[in-house]
């Protein structure tokens, strides 16, 4: 079975991670808020210290190991124009440990 997810059921981890992605890019005002402070906007969400710092630090292979939906993380790197070279290498990093369908 293929597919393009990591978690065949995604953590609690990783519905927080999805959510402050779509919030940040497709909610007005967010992604201006999260500019102004990533640690302070992120500092209220319930989950792990490291996934608060892999979106800080736009760890884009750690966001889509930890199960960001890929199209949300797209969007991410669109927003906070993050080059398609480095998404996709950052991806690439990743994917020698994933299965291919």
């Amino acid at each position: 079975m293929s597919g393009n997810w990591v978690q065949q059921i995604p953590s609690q981890s990783a519905y927080w991670l999805n959510k402050v992605l779509f919030e940040v890019h497709h909610n007005d005002g967010q992604l201006k808020r999260y500019l102004v402070s990533p640690g302070e906007y992120l500092s209220t969400v319930p989950m792990p210290e490291n996934l608060r710092e892999a979106v800080r630090s736009n760890d884009i292979g750690a966001m889509y190991l930890a199960g960001a939906n890929p199209y949300l993380l797209r969007a991410h790197c669109l927003g906070l124009r993050i080059s398609e070279q480095e998404f996709l290498a950052s991806l690439k990093a990743v994917a020698g440990g994933q299965k291919n369908g």
